[in-house]
């Protein structure tokens, strides 16, 4: 009976196709952990080229990528061995094989398609490379390096959507866990490539390398609080060959400041609800809407209602940032001999100047001079370019420098991205929560608002969906005696002289909704409306020096969105956000 099932020699066949088996998945568990941490370590290195790259350390980075092509190797051999290829179409082993194959293809292509590419333009397109000469940029080179970045923000952009495609509910706690931190790491990699390529696209021709270029700029003023940052002053700028001029001040009383007037530009129901006529029939009211690429187009609007020559966009920028920017270029020095630097800019543009300049046109003038002497210190390119960027890009993460193109390949390029300043509720896979505040006082006392937001995630519900609190805290921080200031900055044509009436809006996220408001110190009462999709919870608050008032929403976000929160908020003058940030 010895040959029979069950006998000796069968007995010893199982045994040793177990033992077989269990040795194959020994073999593939092994290869798969040191696949694991080659390939952590190949896109921890990658990341941190990123530094070589801008601080142009070509060599360097040139290193790195050495060490990145070893570790992608050794990563790529490890997960593509006959026994991987006959785990493959096991059922249930066989998606955590290719989830590793996969990853172990993406780093590889990386390493030696992507990256080398790159660093061989480096210097082209490094922030050193783009820094003014004379006045100028030098836009050829850039020209020269655009297919090889755009190319390789396309390969980038591949290898993440190859990985987005694989679910990690499905996957082995094993794979599925280093496989999100690579995807995180290869995320980020990601922003750098679709940045460059979206600068190399857009610098030449929006600098003028195809022609000249006319730039409105609003220099937005959060003194007096708009949703995208305060009542704008109107300044040109020109663009030719990468050569940037300031040309004309211009003043922002274009239209009519009356909000029973029809508005020069179509507006919507939803538009007129919240915001009222005097969003597309006064200049200095065009960005009450957080959605600026509409306020731009209302810009543009009026400007030409006035009979001024068309604009190819319209730019943002604000004292918060020029203070940033003299930061790294060093002080300006006005007109009137007040010297501008980072740590007193923002006060001098958003309140000393009106306490020290009675005259309207002054004000103005000045304002807008002071935009004009940041620009021109720019342009003069003796700053250190790292921090420059570095400058550039904290403002534009703020929302203090935001940009329009009137022309709609370049628009495109520019939606979705930081500098867009674009009414969303998401962003990539995190909610976004905007929270916007518009000035009744017809003053310049929001200088002296203090607001805290605080967003936290009370809990994740199964769906995916959240519930999160956010507390906006606002005190008037202003001088007891500042109803004896001039008019211009106390107020007292719609509000008592020293006291600041504000509009506070919360844009509840995609899929999201607003589910109760409580608050303090401030009458009953709270609109609400929809505005491009989002619900709106509107509260109008009056505060006098030293008095506070809070507002706490309970929300419900949407279920697709599970990255940790986002909040948008106007860049006032003493604005503190605090985000929890926790994934669900």
């Amino acid at each position: 009976m010895a040959g029979w099932p069950g006998g000796t020699r069968f007995e010893r066949g199982r045994h040793g196709r177990e033992r077989r088996i269990r040795g194959g998945f020994a073999w593939l568990a092994y290869d798969a952990a040191a696949a694991r941490a080659e390939l952590l370590t190949a896109a921890e290195l990658v990341v941190g080229m990123q530094e070589q790259v801008v601080a142009g350390d070509r060599a360097g980075a040139e290193g790195a990528l050495a060490d990145v092509r070893r570790h992608a190797d050794a990563a790529f051999e490890a997960t593509h061995g006959p026994h991987w290829s006959a785990a493959a179409v096991v059922p249930w082993v066989g998606r955590n094989v290719r989830a590793v194959q996969a990853a172990s293809e993406v780093v590889d292509a990386l390493a030696t398609e992507v990256l080398p590419s790159l660093i061989d333009v480096a210097q082209t397109v490094e922030p050193a490379a783009l820094a003014p000469m004379d006045g100028r940029v030098d836009l050829a080179p850039l020209e020269a390096a655009a297919p090889v970045v755009v190319a390789a923000a396309e390969d980038v952009a591949a290898g993440q959507a190859r990985l987005a495609d694989i679910d990690p509910d499905s996957l082995w706690p094993a794979i599925a866990t280093p496989l999100a931190d690579l995807r995180e790491q290869l995320d980020e990699v990601a922003m750098i490539t679709a940045t460059a390529s979206r600068s190399v696209e857009l610098l030449p021709p929006m600098l003028g390398a195809d022609g000249p270029r006319t730039y409105l700029v609003l220099v937005q003023n959060p003194a007096e609080p708009r949703a995208t940052g305060g009542v704008p002053a109107l300044l040109v700028v020109r663009a030719e060959g990468g050569a940037i001029t300031v040309g004309d001040v211009v003043s922002s009383t274009i239209g009519e400041p009356t909000p029973d007037a029809e508005p020069l530009v179509e507006l919507t129901r939803e538009e007129r609800a919240l915001f009222s006529n005097l969003l597309g029939g006064y200049m200095g009211d065009v960005t009450f809407t957080p959605d600026f690429p509409r306020s731009a187009e209302i810009a543009r609007a009026l400007w030409l209602s006035e009979g001024y020559d068309d604009v190819d966009g319209v730019l943002s920028i604000e004292p918060g940032a020029i203070a940033q920017v003299l930061g790294v270029t060093g002080a300006v020095t006005l007109s009137n001999g007040v010297q501008l630097s980072e740590q007193n800019a923002a006060q001098w543009l958003m309140n000393t100047v009106y306490l020290e300049n009675p005259v309207s046109a002054d004000q103005d003038r000045l304002f807008a001079e002071a935009a004009a002497a940041s620009f021109a210190s720019v342009m003069a390119g003796q700053w250190d370019p790292p921090g420059m960027i570095h400058a550039l890009a904290g403002a534009a993460r703020e929302g203090r420098l935001m940009v329009w193109s009137a022309h709609d390949d370049e628009q495109a390029l520019l939606a979705g991205t930081v500098l867009a300043g674009e009414l969303r509720g998401h962003a990539g896979d995190s909610p976004v929560i905007g929270v916007y505040f518009n000035d009744g006082s017809q003053s310049k006392i929001g200088y002296y608002l203090d607001a805290r937001v605080t967003a936290t995630t009370q809990r994740c519900l199964p769906d995916g969906s959240r519930d999160v609190r956010v507390d906006v805290a606002l005190t008037l921080d202003a001088p007891p005696d500042v109803a004896s200031y001039p008019s211009y900055v106390a107020g007292g044509r719609t509000t008592e002289p020293g006291t600041m009436r504000v509009n506070v809006l919360l844009y509840a996220p995609t899929g999201g909704r607003i589910e109760d408001v409580t608050f303090e110190g401030a009458e009953p009462g709270v609109t609400s409306q929809v505005h491009g999709g989002f619900s709106v919870a509107g509260k109008t608050l009056t505060l006098g020096p030293g008095q506070s008032a809070s507002l706490e929403y309970r929300i419900t976000t949407g279920s697709k969105f599970r990255d940790p929160l986002i909040v948008r908020a106007t860049p006032l003058a003493r604005l503190s956000v605090d985000v929890e940030g926790r994934r669900c």
